[in-house]
């Protein structure tokens, strides 16, 4: 379950000569190119609602509507980029992430700020140390019922761990924030892994932080932001779990 962290970790030397060099940045750009229409549309109409979002807040909490905008766009470039198996993800997750985190704590939903500081830490900078991570993907799906039962008892242990810890704070909508966190965890460890299956991880990750984000703005502490994003992103999961191209159909 973790070969890949020991692999980039063992090895980081020869990984980190990978960040900044000869035409790094020209390969970034190609990265972002050669998505599908539905992809580049996502994008688009994800753009439009984030304005919309920094329109309707900015007045209110200026320095808040500007950090969410930033989190609620490059996020979701993040997830198309991943859907697109595209190398991007890697930095476009790590801005987001500190963007969302950011929110996260200001809004008191502290595990879904950890969450994202665990995106950072434990998948995005190694898909930025490791930029063949996308290349030549062989995506695997569960060979049997006992790999569903490894990460369905990962999840329930992993909910619990952080249900308990978040309670010992002023979470005010613990119950959906831990869930989303171990969610979030969870759905990681599959993709690092390139199993198919995170794809129904992160389509119900996204409908429960949807109803968390909702949440947290009819009790005034959020915006239409992250709702919007997450939204998006059910969109995308939806795409990759039907898209001849999306990584579901690659292990078929």
């Amino acid at each position: 379950m973790f070969a890949r962290y020991y692999d980039v970790l063992t090895n980081f030397s020869s990984y980190s000569k990978n960040i900044f060099r000869k035409g790094y940045f020209a390969w970034l750009w190609q990265q972002c190119q050669g998505w599908g229409r539905f992809s580049y549309g996502l994008l688009g109409f994800n753009f439009i609602l984030q304005v919309i979002s920094l329109g309707q807040s900015f007045k209110q909490t200026p320095l808040l509507a500007v950090i969410a905008f930033i989190g609620g766009n490059l996020s979701v470039a993040c997830v198309i980029g991943i859907s697109n198996r595209s190398g991007i993800q890697g930095w476009a997750g790590a801005i987001s992430a500190l963007a969302i985190a950011t929110t996260g704590f200001i809004a008191g939903n502290y595990a879904t700020a950890f969450e994202q500081l665990g995106y950072l830490i434990f998948l995005d900078l190694f898909c930025i140390l490791d930029p063949k991570w996308n290349d030549d993907i062989q995506v695997e799906k569960f060979e049997s019922g006992l790999e569903w039962i490894k990460y369905g008892l990962f999840f329930l242990v992993t909910w619990l761990i952080t249900y308990l810890l978040f309670s010992l704070t002023s979470d005010p909508r613990v119950f959906l924030d831990s869930l989303n966190l171990a969610m979030a965890i969870t759905g990681s460890l599959l993709e690092l892994n390139r199993k198919r299956e995170q794809f129904f991880v992160w389509t119900l990750a996204s409908l429960f932080t949807i109803a968390l984000w909702f949440q947290t703005m009819l009790q005034g502490d959020g915006n239409f932001a992250l709702i919007f994003s997450y939204s998006v992103f059910f969109l995308n999961d939806m795409y990759a779990l039907f898209s001849r191209k999306g990584w579901f159909r690659l292990a078929e």
